[in-house]
């Protein structure tokens, strides 16, 4: 059951994201744009419903496991790593354009990588210097792309 707990909160986050994510795309001034994230949407939707909808029958068909309750449940799954990542993509969405791309990944790299246990330093400092490189070179100097630029950078 406390994997069908997880699973349902992780479920319902990205739902509510996709969610405010569409009445962001209303304004989009090219209806092609618009009717292509529509499109993406609702495929996401419906592969939320139909994977909510499995697990909470398999949580139902599974409820006389007395082993855990919802509130250790929803407690074990904010110290889970699906949290961990929910949350830090949801920051990283906030201050891309408060900060800028290029600070806000090196941030979210960096900052993902520890929380993930990675404790070597090349991984926290340097894989993430390199990455940032690279989308510089291929998508500005290459192709000319604008990257959402802040109050750093």
């Amino acid at each position: 059951m406390a994997h069908e707990i997880k699973n349902i909160l992780f479920l319902i986050v990205i739902g509510v994201f996709c969610g405010f994510y569409y009445l962001d795309i209303l304004s989009l001034p090219q209806p092609e744009e618009k009717n292509l994230v529509i499109f993406l949407i609702g495929g996401i939707t419906i592969f939320l419903v139909l994977e909510l909808g499995r697990s909470i029958y398999r949580g139902l068909k599974n409820k006389y496991d007395h082993k855990s309750s919802l509130f250790q449940d929803i407690k074990a799954w904010i110290k889970s790593r699906q949290f961990i990542l929910v949350v830090n993509v949801i920051l990283y969405v906030i201050f891309v354009p408060i900060i800028g791309f290029f600070i806000a990944t090196l941030l979210f790299i960096a900052l993902l990588n520890y929380l993930l246990n990675s404790r070597k330093i090349w991984e926290i400092t340097l894989l993430p210097i390199v990455l940032l490189i690279l989308i510089y070179l291929l998508f500005v100097t290459l192709l000319g792309i604008n990257l959402p630029t802040g109050i750093l950078f």
